[in-house]
């Protein structure tokens, strides 16, 4: 299994130093995001120079982009916003090939007009369901074009604020290009990030979702009653349960490592994933 990260976890000035800083932390993979270009998750256009660039730095150091960010509101209250976001959508859809990938991560959202991962009591209504469904449709419309997937997580605050509803919405579809990201810190929500409830919250997920799985985060949540994450190796993710059900599922992607908020936390969050990753029986 090879180590991956997120980009926008580490800060420099142009995509070249970027990627060669990814190269000089060991990792061969990334899940990038358009903020370490432009500033901006899904920018209003993308230009074709900064794509090539983008390419060419990653080829350069030889970093394979499994998986690009185009994370919006896709139940944002606003009708409107939801459909500029999925214009922004198509922008990212388009400069994936170029960049030589063929996944879009995304959020499924939440109802608060500010914070596409903050809880509201209206992200779990059939009405929010509903206005998913529209706009998933319209995202599997898009990966058809660019023959691209698209992954979803199970995330507390979101409409997908479970395994049971985020395997709802992809039964629904039933489409070859909607795939899960799984997150074990994502998984808890308040009241539940507690080491008793932790092999059984990963165990249902897997359940649910792993014949789906497309990508796997290194992520980790602080033992508590609020939703607090970490640096893997920090908290209370069994990461030894996480391998052991992804090499049950056969899953043969990265560990994309994540939460990670200090630059300074890389080496130790490396050196804790390999260690776990061999222990596992990934080589």
């Amino acid at each position: 299994m090879k180590l991956g990260m997120y980009t926008e976890e580490i800060v420099r000035p142009t995509v070249e130093e970027l990627f060669q800083a990814v190269r000089g932390y060991g990792f061969g993979e990334v899940q990038f995001d358009f903020v370490s270009a432009c500033g901006v998750q899904i920018p209003e256009r993308i230009d074709d120079a900064l794509v090539q660039r983008i390419h060419d730095a990653a080829d350069h150091n030889g970093v394979v982009i499994r998986a690009v960010n185009g994370t919006f509101n896709m139940i944002h209250p606003d009708k409107a916003v939801r459909k500029e976001g999925i214009r922004r959508f198509e922008q990212i859809a388009q400069a994936c090939e170029p960049m030589g990938c063929n996944l879009i991560t995304l959020c499924t959202g939440s109802r608060d007009p500010d914070n596409m991962w903050a809880f509201h009591p209206d992200s779990t209504t059939e009405e929010a369901f509903s206005d998913l469904l529209d706009t998933t449709e319209a995202l599997l419309k898009i990966a058809g074009r660019y023959n691209l997937f698209l992954g979803v997580e199970t995330e507390p605050g979101t409409s997908t604020n479970s395994p049971r509803t985020s395997r709802r919405l992809l039964d629904h579809f039933g489409s070859p290009r909607l795939k899960i990201i799984m997150d074990c810190a994502n998984l808890f929500g308040p009241g539940r990030a507690y080491r008793q409830y932790v092999r059984e919250t990963i165990k249902e997920a897997f359940d649910y979702l792993e014949k789906d799985i497309i990508l796997a985060h290194g992520k980790d949540i602080k033992e508590g009653p609020g939703v607090s994450c970490t640096a893997p190796g920090r908290g209370i993710v069994d990461y030894d349960y996480f391998l052991e059900r992804l090499r049950a599922c056969g899953y043969e992607g990265p560990m994309i490592l994540h939460g990670i908020k200090d630059e300074a936390d890389f080496p130790a969050s490396v050196a804790f994933m390999k260690e776990k990753v061999w222990a596992g029986g990934y080589r």
